[in-house]
């Protein structure tokens, strides 16, 4: 029985697979800078500005069946590129394309609240930034 069967998105990074509910953050976004030249009034000048801020990924509900779970590891880069597939639940990939992303560090790990009177599901939180996205169709 595959344990990864219920989750939508998996992740890859290198040989080690992962399933999760949910996945956000995925962008790019350039920065620009409005330059205005003397003498012409009926236009702007739009020019891109050097990238300030890295992108966020987000990650919720996620499973593996391994021992190690490197997204626990709160401060820690992760120098191989994650490769990220959207699936149905039958696990057939549902999208023409795939995203890689690259200079990953993992930024937060948060687990949800734990509370003994309700009847609720632990659901822990990822965030990583990441430097590069490549959207790669197959």
């Amino acid at each position: 029985m595959d344990p990864l069967a219920a989750y939508t998105f998996r992740v890859f990074l290198g040989v080690m697979e992962f399933g999760f509910s949910k996945v956000s953050g995925l962008g790019r976004e350039a920065e620009t800078t409005v330059y205005q030249e003397g003498g012409i009034n009926d236009r702007v000048h739009v020019l891109r500005a050097p990238t300030k801020t890295p992108g966020t990924l987000r990650m919720e509900r996620g499973a593996y069946a391994g021992e190690f779970f490197p997204f626990y590891l709160a401060g820690e880069r992760l120098f191989l590129p994650m490769r990220i597939e959207v699936r149905s639940p039958e696990g057939v990939q549902l999208l023409g394309k795939f995203y890689t992303v690259t200079g990953l560090v993992v930024k937060k790990w948060e687990a949800g609240e734990l509370d003994a009177l309700q009847n609720t599901i632990l659901i822990d939180r990822f965030e990583l930034q990441y430097e590069h996205l490549l959207v790669t169709p197959l």
